[in-house]
């Protein structure tokens, strides 16, 4: 990374971490609200990145599908999805009769796909930060969610110099030519030990040495999987970054492509298999 891009991105960084620690910690409504809108960032990204292929979301439905379902999610339990879903299917088959546009099956599937994928992700984001909420800041989500942040980082950092100093062989030259095992493998050891000092440093009480490993797998693979996946559909339109919203880092779903599969499986687990 050269020293100019290293000074480009310093603001965001700087500005940016400490920030999302603070509101992570502390606060229930200002993370909600500010991971919502950053899911209509995402989804603004990713219906933006279908179209030069031909593809024609539908934007006005796209957004209200992802603000219902992250509704339904956070305040009445995901008991109305599939009701949600079928009348979207609906009324998209409907509306796109009317908006005489090519690759009506594809404005289909791109509008509804990408609400239900940010829209999903992101609710579980949100109810990772909001598990142990007491109203007085502090609370075992807040943790759940940093040590989920963590392990990317860990991983990324890893990978990133690991990568570059030794990879050789590599995993998808086809999505992202950059990647190598040798980087992956280092990554993932540093999710691992990141999720080891996490439980040992008491962050998480209940947890021990093997959910730390499970959290680890989650977290190192599901996040370069969700890095993957954003490059594939980068890739398929010639485009480096999601967008240009962030000097020196791309766009939102850029910033949080790992966390969208991280977050919501680490959540599974720890109501699913730890019973959190």
């Amino acid at each position: 990374m050269s020293l100019k891009n290293v000074i480009k991105r310093a603001p965001v960084t700087i500005i940016g971490i400490p920030s999302l620690i603070a509101f992570t910690l502390y606060t229930y409504d200002v993370f909600m609200l500010f991971f919502t809108i950053a899911g209509i960032l995402i989804l603004g990204e990713l219906y933006k990145l279908s179209r030069p292929n031909g593809t024609e979301p539908n934007v006005w439905m796209g957004f209200p599908l992802y603000l219902t379902l992250v509704w339904d999610q956070l305040f009445q339990g995901g008991t109305n999805l599939g009701y949600i879903l079928i009348t979207a299917a609906l009324l998209l088959l409907t509306f796109e009769m009317f908006r005489n546009k090519v690759h009506a099956l594809e404005n289909i599937a791109s509008t509804l796909f990408g609400a239900v994928f940010v829209g999903l992700a992101m609710s579980y984001f949100i109810k990772l930060q909001q598990m142990g909420y007491d109203g007085q800041g502090g609370h075992l989500g807040a943790y759940a969610v940093l040590t989920v942040f963590i392990g990317v980082w860990a991983c990324d950092t890893l990978a990133y110099f690991i990568g570059s100093a030794i990879g050789k062989h590599k995993i998808f030259p086809r999505v992202s030519p950059n990647k190598s095992w040798e980087g992956s493998i280092a990554g993932l050891l540093g999710s691992f030990i990141a999720f080891i000092l996490i439980v040992r440093a008491g962050w998480l009480p209940g947890l021990d040495y093997f959910d730390a490993l499970a959290l680890g797998l989650i977290t190192g693979l599901a996040g370069q999987i969700g890095d993957f996946a954003e490059s594939m559909v980068k890739r398929d339109v010639g485009v480096k970054d999601s967008s240009n919203l962030l000097p020196g880092h791309g766009g939102a779903w850029d910033r949080l492509d790992s966390i969208l599969f991280a977050a919501p499986l680490s959540y599974l687990y720890l109501t699913m298999v730890v019973g959190l």
